[in-house]
């Protein structure tokens, strides 16, 4: 058996909907799908349909026992990846153009070891999926009315060099993520990302996100609106604030 160029991780929260609308535009604007590994964790067990493999290369659906984390969740899946690449990505995104040839090409080009998308909304407003490393009181600061993202500014050839880049569109060769053992697991749900880039770029490896691809995601921001969210958003920061991981990034600042 030929090994898939790409092994995509996503895993559905009762997403069933939204993961069938993610498929069907990746499989409207990526021509090389039957090069593609595609793994689907259902972390609600039995709540995603048995979707057509049929346009995929490598087809599994993982349905877990009991709910896990999403760090959990995608480095249970990467020990099944067979992709010389490993991609990420969030149910509730949406592809509108050819993604992942412009992200290979970029990665390629510019010698950088994850790449992303620009994530737009649906009135293609840019969202704030990367971001400079944060700080406890930046995080404060997020929660008060009247505070507004501003987008990093991409260069000359559109590409922006970030601190960080959120969980919900990675592509990087899988030896990348294998080499930093995947994503820590002591994370629930919130700062994992963080705390994976700033890893990667502790290692002397470089983050970027070009702007010539773009996906549409549908944010929710969990955090802001349930009390369970924003206590798991909370015990993240603060580990990851205590870590070693972010006291070596601030003296390399």
């Amino acid at each position: 058996m030929i090994d898939p160029l790409i092994t995509i991780s996503i895993v559905s929260h009762g997403d069933a909907e939204k993961v069938g609308h993610l498929l069907a535009s990746i499989q409207r604007h990526e021509p090389e799908t039957g090069h593609y590994q595609l793994i689907l964790t259902d972390n609600l067990k039995n709540n995603l349909p048995d979707f057509d493999p049929s346009a995929w290369g490598d087809f599994q659906i993982l349905r877990n026992q009991k709910q896990e984390g999403f760090a959990r969740n995608h480095n249970q899946a990467f020990t099944l990846a067979r992709g010389k690449y490993f991609a990420i990505l969030n149910p509730d995104l949406f592809f509108i153009q050819p993604t992942f040839g412009v992200l290979l090409d970029s990665l390629h080009t510019n010698r950088n070891d994850l790449i992303a998308p620009q994530i737009i909304d649906e009135e293609e407003i840019v969202q704030d999926s990367y971001r400079t490393l944060p700080s406890p009181l930046e995080i404060i600061r997020r929660r008060f009315p009247g505070y507004t993202f501003k987008a990093l500014s991409p260069d000359e050839n559109g590409l922006i060099c970030p601190d960080w880049i959120a969980g919900m569109f990675w592509l990087m060769p899988s030896k990348i993520f294998r080499e930093l053992g995947g994503m820590d697991e002591k994370f629930r749900l919130y700062f994992e990302d963080v705390d994976f880039c700033t890893r990667l770029r502790l290692r002397g490896m470089k983050l970027l996100v070009d702007a010539k691809a773009q996906v549409r995601h549908d944010a929710k921001r969990s955090s802001r609106r349930e009390l369970r969210y924003l206590f798991l958003h909370l015990q993240s920061a603060t580990r990851f604030f205590n870590s070693s991981v972010y006291r070596q990034a601030r003296r390399i600042r």
